[in-house]
């Protein structure tokens, strides 16, 4: 594990002693000028002469953000006064609290021990006492003293008698923090993964024309729901699609079938969140199975390869639905109730999603990925060149339902085909039939509900690839 102290500027004892004055003379000003309020000065216990840097400085942040987090659950309002998080010294900040400094000590007391790297933190908390300022200690919260990071023993005595090296000191120092950052950046990346989901799911809607799908003009195919279900319908999987994501990047398992059988059950709860979201209307059933798979498959891949890696994620996603087919369609026979996908399997041997899906989504990665990444047009266009390839190369169910025979494939491909080849969304002529087609699906009542499924994870994975965050590369 990376000793942080490699880096960083020598502090002596003078710098140090000089900062202490500066910080109780600010301390004090914050009271004079607000003596009804509560002050929390917020600074780190480094060992050594080693105060600051890029590590130190990101764990000092991303630990108030948690410690703020915890004044808003309380109800507590406060405001960030000042602050140098980069200061040579150590970071510092300074916060006004509208509370009483017995409940804020209690708050920061919980705080310190909430984690062990937390308590590296040292939230002293000051009031004003009829014109003195008076700090508060944890006896007057009935908490505990602080214990010594390494042996557990008092601090304040093995401070004292100088029973570990500065050494070993930093040594324990280095290792939480370096801990708590790595989970810091999982929990980013989870935080990014789920926004980039809802983006895709947002896109797909909002792209035009798109035959027999919802878009922000048209949904004649789809006339209980329109774009605004769609968003309503987009914004209830947020919890899901984030549980998703730390599914994949928190995973220590080698199991991915067992992580997929876990992603199953979060699933069937975002489901009932979405239909209670659009009153009982199946807007994102095939996403939530989908998207949510692709979300903890990329978290996953980028966990272990710290790269974006197409091939790997699809190996992913293959090993996590080994036993789909199985599993899915082996009892259907006893099935008192069974899905459109489920009927056609039996009925005309077509495994629809089930087998896209076991497979690894073939169709995304040699159609759709690379259509949409390779197409230099604005979002629309891009998402509408994308849509015509994947609907030119799958067998979608949702289709089949609507028409009662899988024959209609025959029909889809051909009207696609005769558009692409007037040049698709790029020319007149193109867009005029794409315009045409789109008027025949309503006219029908056909829909390629899971041609918008595979549209949606196609976007998701451009969406990644396009903006890998430092740390991530791109393959």
């Amino acid at each position: 594990m990376q000793n942080i102290f490699d880096h960083g500027k020598y502090q002596d004892i003078l710098a140090v002693l000089k900062n202490k004055d500066e910080r109780v003379r600010i301390q004090n000003q914050l009271l004079k000028i607000n003596p009804s309020m509560t002050v929390v000065a917020a600074k780190l216990n480094i060992p050594g002469p080693i105060k600051n840097n890029k590590k130190i400085e990101a764990f000092f942040v991303a630990g108030l953000n948690k410690f703020e987090e915890m004044l808003l659950n309380a109800g507590v309002v406060f405001i960030s006064k000042k602050e140098w998080p980069n200061k040579e010294t150590g970071p510092e900040r300074f916060y006004l609290v509208d509370a009483g400094a017995m409940l804020v000590k209690e708050i920061t007391s919980h705080f310190e021990e909430l984690k062990p790297s937390y308590r590296l933190f040292d939230l002293d908390v000051l009031a004003n006492d009829n014109g003195t300022v008076k700090s508060l200690s944890r006896s007057d919260v009935n908490q505990p003293a602080r214990k010594c990071l390494i042996c557990g023993r008092p601090a304040k005595e093995c401070g004292r008698s100088r029973r570990h090296s500065v050494e070993e000191l930093q040594e324990k120092v280095s290792q939480l923090i370096c801990v708590e950052l790595a989970y810091q950046e999982k929990e980013n990346i989870a935080n990014w993964l789920a926004q980039l989901a809802q983006r895709a799911l947002l896109y797909e809607v909002s792209a035009w024309p798109k035959p027999g799908l919802v878009d922000p003009v048209e949904h004649g195919a789809h006339l209980d729901m329109d774009i605004f279900t769609f968003i309503n319908s987009s914004i209830s999987l947020r919890n899901y699609l984030h549980q998703a994501a730390l599914l994949g990047i928190m995973s220590r398992s080698a199991n991915l079938s067992l992580i997929f059988e876990e992603l199953r059950e979060y699933g069937k709860k975002a489901e009932k969140t979405m239909f209670a979201a659009t009153n009982n209307v199946n807007t994102h059933k095939g996403a939530v199975f989908s998207l949510g798979v692709f979300v903890a498959a990329t978290a996953y891949s980028l966990q272990h390869l710290k790269r974006f890696d197409a091939n790997d994620i699809k190996n992913v996603i293959k090993q996590m639905l080994k036993n789909l087919i199985n599993d899915d369609l082996k009892h259907l026979s006893s099935k008192k109730f069974l899905t459109a996908g489920e009927k056609q399997y039996l009925k005309y041997g077509l495994s629809g999603i089930r087998g896209e899906a076991h497979a690894g989504y073939p169709t995304v990665f040699k159609y759709g990925l690379p259509t949409l990444l390779t197409s230099n047009y604005d979002w629309n266009s891009r998402i509408l060149i994308t849509f015509l390839e994947l609907a030119l190369h799958i067998e979608d169910s949702t289709l089949i339902k609507r028409a009662g025979d899988p024959a209609i494939q025959e029909w889809k491909n051909k009207e696609i085909k005769e558009c692409l080849s007037l040049g698709g969304i790029r020319t007149k002529a193109g867009q005029q039939k794409l315009t045409e087609i789109e008027e025949k699906f309503t006219q029908q009542n056909l829909s390629l509900g899971g041609t918008a499924d595979l549209l949606i994870v196609t976007i998701f994975l451009a969406l990644v690839k396009e903006g890998l965050p430092d740390g991530l590369q791109n393959k």
